[in-house]
């Protein structure tokens, strides 16, 4: 073969930069991003972020960080230069936001690129600028210690990229997303923002979390943010702010994550973060979220996409369960006093009666008195089959029919300490759907069947996990054919599934038998379903796609059998269904993730009748 026969070269170092530069400059936030993070690796505490036309003709980043001396800044633009690794063994033990080596490379081979940096406090410093990556000119200059870099024209020479930007304002938001990410993880430093000479955000030092959430995301959130603060183990911890469920938004995007500081966009956080809010939000509503995971750096690999923004877990299963439990434990003592200070939340936060639980759940008998247009029977039976596998005699139920429970027997005994809502005054039924109560000088309206609602689920899903789940037998079984990866991720998970009530038998290569289902999803298309269990284990490692279909169902059995709208009840009905809300956690959404209360205060209803 002669060697112009030769199909495979070596590409030019020039078009290898544009190369890496598309994979690693989308856009200006791009660059911002790219800025910010060697600005904070270099220790800035002051970091000022100036734009022109959105970023499209100038990006403009000063800080105030470590600087770098000549040979350094030379280096600092060669591709693959990096002074944050030395060794295979540094990539999975990474400590500083960037390590790849590309970034200023990248950004200077698509860009009329300046560094001005001083790593001394001698005032001689090194500048360099370069067009298209091609250093033009090199010189010494008088300047503070840090790193100034400016970037103009941006995609200069790729006018097909140049192309793809879109307008001034809808970059200029993308690059205001960036440095608000970078605020809410780094409080202790100073941030500025300007486009085309305003000032667009500026953010001093913070002593913590709550102070940058408040002056980046609005003073006015703080009251519906809980703390979060969880351990799981010695290379494990969960800190940030999460909302109440009363406060979310129509999308994602006021759900901030991070890992030791790195901020990203997992769909494994993702997900947990939205199994943490199961039943207490409603579809296609997400909450506001400030979440900050610290582990051992060696579980965790981050070099998975150029961007950084995609992480993958040595065990994603552990990390996802730990998320979620971390929120639901936050979530499950509500706080219904949203509209007081801070001060008065941590009080009565103190004094909410302890969660009971699961293990000390009654089974659910909030049955209707004999008043109610609903007889008992209509919830009770439901539970029954929940919490006792055995049938219930004919007789038995016959005379549960026949003699609806007392309100007497619902009341808890003497010695229990009030809850929240079975210390309220009682004002009366408006509409035979809301019940009307007095707390303090707050009026408070409560939803009867939401609020049953969500107490006749947490109670049937209580006794659905005390107890071993029945199953039953197919009468013909029905084939599974899946793929390598989900056939692979339901072997693993046989044991789990068969405590659920599934009977899976391999029936060669990727091939199963499935034998046998839970009681409560038969009748249904469950052989689909487990096909979306593999998939969901896959993902996540855990059923979460199995357990809401059971919830579904649990919740589907609890609307059929709780207090209706549109019912009188009678007073001491009401004190029943209060003293019962006190017994159960997150109460303050039905299953469907409705609020259960509404309140309003005194200053409120006589602003109405205009005395305010």
């Amino acid at each position: 073969m002669t060697e112009s026969q030769h199909k495979i070269h070596v590409l030019p170092e020039e078009l290898c930069n544009k190369i890496a530069a598309g994979e690693v400059v989308e856009r200006p936030s791009s660059v911002v991003k790219e800025l910010l993070e060697n600005s904070l690796d270099a220790g800035a505490s002051d970091i000022l972020v100036e734009l022109q036309s959105g970023g499209k003709r100038l990006i403009r980043i000063a800080d105030n960080g470590s600087g770098m001396h000549r040979q350094d800044a030379f280096l600092s633009l060669e591709r693959h230069a990096t002074s944050k690794i030395s060794s295979d063994e540094d990539l999975f033990a990474l400590q500083t936001l960037g390590f790849r080596g590309e970034a200023l490379a990248s950004i200077a081979s698509v860009s009329r690129f300046l560094l001005q940096t001083c790593a001394n406090e001698d005032g001689l410093g090194q500048q360099i600028y370069a067009e298209g990556g091609a250093i033009k000119r090199a010189e010494e200059v008088g300047l503070p210690q840090g790193t100034v870099i400016e970037v103009r024209n941006l995609f200069f020479n790729l006018p097909a990229r140049r192309k793809f930007l879109r307008k001034e304002q809808t970059e200029l938001s993308h690059v205001a997303d960036v440095v608000t990410k970078q605020a809410l993880a780094n409080p202790a430093v100073s941030f500025r923002m300007k486009n085309n000479e305003r000032m667009l955000l500026d953010l001093r030092r913070e002593k913590g979390l709550r102070e940058r959430f408040a002056a980046v995301l609005g003073r006015s959130l703080l009251k519906d943010m809980l703390e979060v603060e969880q351990q799981g183990g010695p290379d494990l911890r969960l800190t940030g702010l999460i909302s109440q469920p009363q406060l979310n938004r129509s999308a994602a995007s006021h759900i901030y994550t991070f890992i030791n500081g790195r901020y990203i966009r997992d769909r494994v956080v993702q997900h947990a973060v939205m199994e943490g809010y199961r039943h207490l939000l409603m579809k296609g509503r997400y909450p506001v979220v400030a979440l900050f995971l610290e582990l051992d750096p060696a579980l965790v690999d981050v070099n998975v996409h150029p961007t950084k923004h995609e992480v993958r877990f040595r065990d994603q299963g552990l990390v996802h369960d730990f998320i979620a439990n971390a929120l639901q434990q936050t979530l499950r003592p509500s706080d219904w006093l949203t509209d007081r200070d801070e001060d008065d939340v941590a009080q009565t936060a103190s004094v909410m009666p302890t969660p009971v639980a699961p293990s000390e759940y009654r089974p659910a008998t909030l049955g209707a008195p004999s008043q109610m247009r609903e007889a008992a029977a209509s919830y009770q039976p439901v539970s029954s089959t929940v919490s006792h596998p055995e049938p219930v005699p004919v007789s038995q139920a016959e005379r549960l029919q026949q003699q609806p429970q007392p309100v007497e027997q619902l009341v808890l005994p003497a010695s229990e300490p009030h809850g929240f809502f079975s210390g309220l005054k009682i004002l009366g039924q408006y509409h035979q759907s809301y019940l009307l109560c007095q707390d303090g000088d707050d009026l408070i309206l409560i939803d009867q069947h939401a609020a049953h609602e969500r107490i006749g689920f947490e109670k049937l899903r209580a006794s659905y996990a005390e107890g071993l789940v029945p199953s039953q037998s197919l009468l013909f079984p029905e084939m599974l054919e899946l793929d390598f990866r989900s056939a692979t991720a339901l072997e693993e998970s046989a044991e789990e599934l068969e405590k659920l009530g599934f009977d899976i038998e391999p029936f060669g290569g990727k091939s199963f038998a499935l034998k046998a289902v839970p009681q409560v999803l038969a009748g249904r298309d469950v052989g689909r379903l487990v096909i979306d269990v593999a998939l969901e284990l896959e993902k996540v490692g855990r059923a979460g796609q199995l357990q809401e279909s059971i919830d579904e169902i649990l919740i589907l059995m609890a609307c059929h059998g709780v207090i209706r709208a549109n019912q009188a009840l009678t007073t001491e009905e009401i004190k029943a269904l209060l003293r019962e809300l006190d017994r159960i956690d997150f109460k303050a959404h039905c299953p469907h993730g409705r609020p259960v209360m509404q309140r309003l205060t005194l200053t409120e209803v006589e602003r109405l009748f205009k005395r305010q």
